[in-house]
């Protein structure tokens, strides 16, 4: 039995995740410029999805996740420990006056398992898949989460203009267990690697923080991290 990878089977689940994570309905050739693969391939696998439920097609014949897709996230949520086990503690203990989100890296963006804007308490049906995939450079938690690779392995996947960006943060991040990330609005956001880098903690929206909130906030992100991680 050969032990290499069966790349029909890549590139279909692949092709899957691409299209559940886009907003609206995508066409063959949208999905395989976003992919960098063919679309006559996409369109193949798009079609074989169809026959199983997985995949729909709209009146203009763009793709859309199909009703097989119901049955396969709900399977999907019972088969994950970290949702399972984070899901109460965030709704428990994630501060309720700033963004909290926790999000895992998948080739290179961030996919959120939770992500709750700040204001009242936000119900779990708002915060759990409530917030679009990300490319890693532009999410605290993508570049916390990408610090774990050495810049031989992360710099050709990025454009020089990403990489400007990224790089001071990467470096940044190797030196503490966690991120924080002065962006040019005056925004800040911080995160911290769980579940050995598998997903990340962070705070989001502070604005106006001086030294003394910031290291407050730290130590919060820190301590519901830590809640997290006793909880798995």
């Amino acid at each position: 039995m050969s032990s290499q990878p069966n790349q029909s089977l890549i590139d279909g689940i692949r092709c899957l995740q691409y299209l559940v994570s886009s907003d609206k309905a995508v066409g063959c050739r949208e999905l395989a410029r976003q992919m960098d693969m063919n679309s006559t391939r996409v369109n193949r696998l798009l079609m074989t999805m169809a026959s199983i439920g997985l995949t729909i097609q709209d009146e203009h014949r763009r793709y859309l996740p199909g009703p097989g897709i119901h049955a396969l996230a709900a399977q999907a949520i019972r088969g994950s420990s970290l949702f399972a086990q984070a899901l109460p503690q965030l709704e428990a203990h994630a501060p309720r006056d700033i963004v909290v989100a926790l999000g895992v890296l998948w080739e290179d963006q961030v996919i959120y398992i939770w992500h709750s804007e700040p204001g009242e308490r936000t119900r779990a049906s708002q915060a759990l898949a409530g917030f679009r995939m990300l490319p890693a450079w532009q999410s605290v938690i993508g570049v916390s989460l990408l610090a774990a690779e050495s810049d031989e392995q992360l710099r050709p996947r990025f454009t020089d203009e990403q990489w400007a960006q990224i790089a001071p943060l990467l470096a940044r991040k190797r030196e503490a267990n966690h991120l924080i990330w002065h962006r040019d609005d005056g925004e800040i956001s911080m995160a911290q690697p769980i579940d050995n880098n598998r997903a990340a903690l962070a705070f989001a929206k502070i604005w106006q923080a001086d030294d003394t909130h910031l290291q407050q906030r730290v130590t919060q992100l820190q301590a519901l991290a830590q809640v997290l991680i006793n909880a798995r």
